[in-house]
């Protein structure tokens, strides 16, 4: 009945003054659902844009203000929303001749479930799948130290990214090691390793299709038959709206899954767009459909607040993540334009049949201007999207606490190349001393700079001022970028959900030299600007 709809509309209505802008797009995919007004496809563009502003501002990527933008601009959408489902409900209910409007109000008023367009119940064994799919992904370790993540194929060939295993000889020197995991208690499980025949390499780089595929040296203590393998289903592509899963070990640590906000956003020839998340060391993961096929290699990606990526042929802009497509890489290893070969009914790949592991594809890669930086930032990436000269240099600050003196000293020394090309201006923190008051001058240049590089040692955490000046800049929705120093705990304080500095998850006492570990921190900074 018309009443019935109208009571749940000012329901919703009221959620958006309360500002539940989720649990009002949930409750309008819900009467969507009900009424068949079809406006479904607008909730979850609406529904992605403000979870990853949400997600951006919780993580420090964008700031409370440019938040509180994307949550009135979402809120504004979703009430001129509204107007239209009257009118689409009663056009709908004549075009199929059924009153429409009959529909249930739920119990509940305020929805707490998140109900989408897709139907997402699968069965139980689909979570078997998975355990089994999990045991054939495993963990790149390069002799530089470098990680990322790799997959086993039924021939006993791994499958990472290019920009993780760059060349033959780096192949020939790193090892994968499987189990890398955790049992239920929480325990590590013991890994096994394995190394690399660098005689049986093949590649492409990131600008082209960013995979490298290498044979696995069996070992007949341990044969490699025990951690199965992938399948693939190169043609299986999910369409937008449907959910993809990646099985991977972000940050070089012990294997992971991610299995929320899955949703396919674009296809652009060779690359495939989602929102899964992923962290650097990721790269070189597997993508899946929902039957734990293979249709793609994870090699980059890019926030809002980076710019985001190209996503489809209209020029529509979103951040997220990109794979290459198996389609396009099984048709360069067959040395064909036309994609993969046809594949079976089972889905399986048979990575052997026709390939000529000589031969070199012959057409030249149209290049791209969305390339976004792999996930292993210690990697080379491909290049990145043009941008346009800054009107002033980005201002750091360099927030630390004074007995660490001489690890500011060290990073300004490394910043030197970046402050003389005018790229960057820093501020030290403890510049001030000499009679002033250098908590004040701090606050004062804090509320002016771009981004705050917080040097995380004991000695910051313990300290009232410069911790709670962090702390509260964190709050606040700032940029900070922490740099470990050494091994501190600041679990729980929301800082451990940031992007930190050496890359990698690593501290600069896990350098060889304080130097090497600096290095390493400019580089990410200079991928940053």
């Amino acid at each position: 009945m018309q009443n019935a709809q109208a009571v749940y509309l000012e329901t919703i209505n009221g959620l958006i003054e309360e500002n539940e802008i989720e649990k009002a797009l949930d409750a309008l995919r819900e009467l969507d659902k009900q009424t068949g007004a079809n406006v479904w496809q607008d909730l979850t563009m609406l529904y992605s844009n403000f979870r990853s502003s949400a997600k951006a501002q919780r993580e420090g990527r964008i700031a409370f203000e440019e938040y509180r933008r994307y949550e009135a601009q979402t809120r504004y959408a979703v009430l001129e929303l509204m107007k239209e489902i009257p009118r689409r409900v009663y056009l709908n209910a004549k075009v199929r001749s059924v009153d429409t409007f009959q529909f249930r109000v739920p119990d509940e008023a305020r929805l707490e479930k998140i109900i989408g367009p897709q139907n997402n119940i699968l069965k139980i064994n689909w979570l078997e799948k998975a355990l089994r799919a999990s045991k054939a992904v495993c963990r790149v370790v390069c002799a530089d130290g470098n990680l990322g993540t790799g997959f086993l194929t039924k021939e006993g060939y791994v499958f990472t990214n290019n920009h993780v295993l760059r060349s033959a000889e780096v192949a020939g020197t790193a090892r994968i090691e499987f189990n890398y995991e955790l049992d239920p208690a929480g325990n590590v499980k013991a890994r096994t390793t394995y190394q690399l025949d660098a005689a049986d390499f093949k590649t492409s780089t990131p600008d082209q299709l960013d995979f490298a595929r290498v044979k696995v040296l069996d070992r007949s203590d341990a044969p490699l038959s025990q951690w199965g393998f992938l399948e693939f289903d190169p043609e299986a592509i999910p369409t937008v709206g449907e959910s993809v899963t990646i099985i991977q070990h972000p940050k070089g640590e012990d294997k992971q899954i991610a299995l929320n906000s899955n949703e396919v956003l674009g296809l652009l020839n060779q690359h495939l767009f989602y929102s899964t998340d992923t962290e650097p060391g990721s790269s070189g993961s597997p993508v899946f459909n929902k039957d734990w096929r293979v249709i793609a290699i994870h090699h980059a990606g890019k926030t809002d607040a980076e710019g985001g990526l190209i996503v489809n042929a209209q020029g529509t802009r979103r951040g997220a993540n990109r794979g290459i497509l198996f389609r396009d890489i099984f048709g360069f290893l067959n040395g064909s334009t036309a994609g993969a070969p046809t594949t079976k009914s089972s889905g399986q790949e048979s990575m052997n049949s026709g390939l000529n592991t000589s031969q070199q594809a012959t057409e030249k890669p149209q290049p791209t201007t969305n390339n976004p930086q792999p996930n292993n930032p210690n990697q080379q990436p491909p290049t990145p999207d043009p941008q346009p000269p800054t009107k002033q240099p980005v201002k750091f600050i360099v927030l630390y606490d004074i007995a660490d003196d001489a690890q500011c000293k060290l990073l300004n020394k490394h910043l030197n190349i970046l402050k003389i090309t005018k790229k960057i201006r820093v501020y030290n923190v403890h510049e001030g001393l000499g009679g002033t008051n250098v908590v004040a001058d701090a606050e004062r240049e804090l509320s002016e700079a771009d981004y705050i590089l917080a040097l995380v040692t004991v000695d910051l955490l313990n300290s009232t001022d410069w911790f709670g000046m962090l702390f509260s800049a964190y709050e606040s929705g700032r940029r900070i970028i922490p740099i470990r120093i050494g091994k501190a705990d600041f679990e729980g304080t929301g800082l451990e959900k940031l992007r930190s500095l050496p890359s990698q998850g690593r501290t600069v006492s896990d350098f060889a030299t304080p130097d090497a570990a600096y290095m390493d921190i400019v580089t990410e900074l200079k991928k940053l600007l």
